[in-house]
């Protein structure tokens, strides 16, 4: 009898197809098999890990909760699993600093099993390429064919993506924020916020790809994570095209980096076993094959380097890859999901409104105080 895991994953065919596809894979290799169970997006990203650690071996996580997951020893560091050989192998080969964003406290919690980061969506039958600059951006907007999504979460991505490219990343001085540039960026949101359609403010990635891909009236989407399987023929109406994402310099730098990572839970039955199904999960082998044919945003830089890949997804991962690999990445400081929640309703209000205060400055400056739990 194979042996068999359980896994906690996020509900969307990348997330879940992606690794459930996988099994008859690892079913030849090593004799095991993963029973996936998946949670919404939003769980996905706010969801302590404590609340469900119990009833999984593996987890697909998200990197800024490793240290809320280590402080409260939910995980496994892969240091104790897999061999230094295994480890720095895959950071060699995954995309950008898509392995290191989770190490935490010089140890390794978590294995890039999907990479992403905020890039730009265009319909190519109605335009032939994305927005590069964000003068460009505005001028799309003008013209009512651009959709950005400003849910309070994406809109705190977007937030970090331009303090980033405005040379001021969050966090990474002795201020959460630098308020002079955090004040220009806010009013370059509200700008573009009040040219985009009202229903931008409620709207995730995913649900402006789906107005994109069925939807005749627009042709760009900014600053929203990439999902591979909007541009393979079929999956929708109309095909996206996939491209960097828009800067002021053209450069694509600065992008907040997403993706997911395949953790062991400290309440594994097996965690041997699940570090060798994590390590599988994250090779070549599994990720530019049965991962991605699923829907998968491979960790690995084999899987967006690899021909057949990109011919099946319009050149999504070719496209992209720059932006992937310039990427801003979170801090990894316990209580950050926190900082973050809290920031994102701030930022989301000032949308909401088309306006903001010194208040609203000093209110995301005090979140860091707030919330974080540890000096850094």
């Amino acid at each position: 009898m194979p042996n068999s895991l359980r896994g906690m994953t996020w509900d969307h065919p990348r997330g879940l197809d992606s690794v459930v596809n996988s099994n008859p894979l690892l079913l030849e290799k090593i004799r095991a098999t993963v029973n996936w169970d998946a949670r919404s997006l939003l769980a996905f990203g706010d969801q302590p890990i404590v609340e469900f650690y119990n009833e999984y071996d593996l987890m697909i996580i998200d990197h800024p909760h490793v240290p809320d997951a280590v402080h409260s020893d939910t995980v496994i560091a892969f240091d104790e699993l897999l061999s230094s050989s295994e480890l720095e192998l895959l950071s060699k080969t995954s995309v950008g600093q898509s392995h290191s964003s989770y190490q935490y406290q010089g140890k390794q919690w978590a294995l890039a099993i999907d990479t992403a980061a905020q890039v730009s969506a265009f319909r190519p039958d109605k335009a032939d390429r994305a927005p590069i600059f964000w003068d460009e951006v505005f001028e799309f907007a003008k013209g009512g064919t651009l959709l950005w999504s400003q849910k309070p979460v994406d809109a705190f991505s977007t937030f970090a993506t331009l303090m980033a490219q405005r040379e001021a990343p969050l966090a990474s001085k002795e201020s959460y924020i630098d308020k002079k540039v955090a004040a220009e960026v806010l009013e370059l949101m509200i700008d573009l916020s009040a040219l985009v359609p009202d229903f931008c403010l409620t709207s995730n990635p995913i649900q402006i790809a789906e107005i994109l891909a069925q939807e005749d009236k627009y042709a760009y989407g900014i600053c929203m994570y990439g999902y591979s399987n909007y541009s393979k023929p079929g999956f929708r109406d109309h095909l996206l095209a996939y491209d960097d994402v828009p800067s002021f310099d053209g450069q694509a730098a600065g992008s907040q980096l997403g993706g997911a990572g395949i953790a062991v839970s400290k309440r594994s039955s097996n965690p041997e076993l699940a570090a060798q199904i994590a390590l599988l999960l994250s090779s070549p082998d599994i990720q530019s094959t049965s991962y991605v044919d699923a829907g998968g945003q491979p960790g690995n830089l084999a899987a967006w380097k690899s021909a057949r890949v990109n011919d099946s997804t319009h050149n999504f991962f070719a496209n992209t890859l720059r932006t992937l690999e310039r990427a801003w990445v979170r801090p990894r400081i316990y209580g950050w999901p926190e900082v973050q929640f809290a920031t994102s309703q701030i930022i989301h209000s000032a949308l909401t409104a088309k306006k903001f205060t010194l208040s609203d400055l000093d209110a995301i400056e005090n979140t860091f105080a707030i919330y974080i739990k540890e000096s850094r």
